[in-house]
């Protein structure tokens, strides 16, 4: 397939080169997938919240959820967003080959089910195979 390479990867900080994707993927085409919905343990996941996902100062990759939890005033903005989430919604992830997966769409979702002591969310599972079907294409 001939994918749209993500648009980012050479700002991408290595903690974060397997985890997210290499190529762009469209939101509406992973919403659009009837997925199985998994019930995972909040303990499994919460590595994820310790990357710099999220961008300060118009600077891509600068935050991690745990600094936002840390410093709810300093990062209004993503607080804000983290505790305006619908829990209801599932998690997005992708089940890597390796096995672990790793969160597509969700992560403003996982880290307010770790800030209210959840055990466990709900997610819906991409299998590695299936990728392609939310690529763009060139």
């Amino acid at each position: 397939m001939n994918r749209r390479p993500f648009p980012l990867l050479a700002e991408l900080p290595r903690e974060l080169r397997d985890v997210i994707l290499d190529f762009h993927w469209d939101q509406r085409l992973l919403w659009a997938l009837e997925l199985p919905v998994v019930e995972q343990p909040v303990a499994e996941l919460a590595w994820q919240l310790e990357l710099p996902f999220w961008a300060l100062g118009g600077r891509p990759f600068q935050v991690t959820p745990l600094q936002v939890a840390a410093d709810p005033g300093r990062y209004a903005e993503q607080y804000a967003r983290t505790m305006a989430t619908e829990l209801r919604y599932p998690l997005d992830a992708v089940r890597r080959p390796e096995g672990h997966l790793t969160i597509l769409d969700g992560v403003h979702r996982l880290l307010r089910a770790w800030l209210d002591g959840r055990e466990s969310v709900r997610v819906r599972v991409l299998e590695w195979e299936a990728i392609d079907s939310i690529a763009v294409r060139r």
